[in-house]
């Protein structure tokens, strides 16, 4: 990299995202849905992510949670970054089986998008919930 080059930006996809990234050999590769405003994905957890034996790690849930909220923007060329989110887990998600995932617009404050997501079992348990908050860092429509 010589001196006039610029600097590279922090915001760039090599396809490697943990959660989404098709060339990461250990990632999740989540695709992702519209149904009406919300955005849906689901996955499977294997074992390697696991907190206690045979129950997914508390912070696995919120990362999946964090990646879907983000993407509800950033998928309709709202280019968000996550500032601060929180995540409530509310029961066991045993590894190894389907995860469906949601997440939905709350409320727009100026460039402060609010959200809310959470993750079930195919049988309708809440495993976890959360809410985000996304800065807008490019808007479609800007220049």
């Amino acid at each position: 990299m010589s001196g006039s080059d610029p600097p590279a930006s922090p915001f760039n996809d090599d396809r490697y995202c943990l959660c989404c990234g098709e060339k990461n050999p250990m990632g999740f590769k989540m695709k992702f849905r519209y149904e009406g405003e919300k955005l849906l994905s689901e996955t499977v957890i294997p074992k390697e992510y696991q907190g206690f034996a045979d129950v997914v790690h508390g912070g696995i849930l919120g990362t999946l949670l964090d990646e879907l909220m983000v993407n509800l923007y950033w998928l309709k060329g709202e280019k968000a970054v996550t500032v601060e989110y929180q995540v409530r887990l509310k029961a066991p998600c045993p590894v190894n089986r389907k995860l469906l995932l949601s997440a939905w617009p709350i409320e727009t404050k100026r460039n402060i998008l609010l959200t809310g997501a959470k993750a079930q079992l195919e049988d309708g348990t809440v495993v976890a919930e959360a809410t985000a908050k996304c800065m807008l860092i490019f808007h479609k429509n800007s220049k």
